[in-house]
């Protein structure tokens, strides 16, 4: 009798896809600032997350843990509001804790969107089991609302 061997384990199906007009497949809002999803912005197609974070408050995007191999970088478009300057670090989450060390600081300009193109590896979430990303506050002070869209894994 043959052994057959054991199918490979598939990748979630749109894992990859984190946000684009509301959360992908399995993604779930756990974040500890004030967000609103889906939000309208005048004269805009995109329905981004609209953020406000007070000191290192964070947008927290969850999916159960899944195996980045796949992927090579994430990408996602961020605008500020009142006139940019929001200092905010991108962070990946691994078995529940933030990878901080890693953390890629962001400043927003002071108009338009500003499009991220990170390396997985960038922020220790290259060949790893991530459970989340994090667009965080980094200040100890409350910063100008901002806005996030077509958050994805390439």
């Amino acid at each position: 009798m043959a052994l057959l061997a054991a199918p490979a384990v598939a990748q979630d199906a749109g894992v990859g896809d984190v946000y684009g007009t509301a959360l992908g497949n399995g993604w779930e809002n756990w974040s500890w600032a004030k967000v609103e999803l889906s939000s309208e912005v005048l004269g805009s197609q995109r329905k981004p997350i609209r953020v406000e974070a007070g000191p290192y408050q964070a947008l927290y995007l969850h999916h159960a843990p899944f195996d980045t191999t796949a992927y090579k970088s994430v990408t996602m478009l961020i605008q500020g509001m009142d006139g940019g300057a929001q200092q905010l670090r991108i962070v990946a989450v691994v078995d529940g804790k933030p990878l901080d060390a890693q953390a890629y600081a962001v400043t927003l300009p002071a108009s338009g969107w500003k499009k991220i193109e990170l390396p997985l590896s960038r922020i220790g979430a290259d060949k790893k089991q991530i459970d989340g990303l994090w667009v965080q506050n980094a200040t100890d002070k409350v910063v100008a609302p901002f806005y996030v869209t077509e958050i994805a894994l390439h």
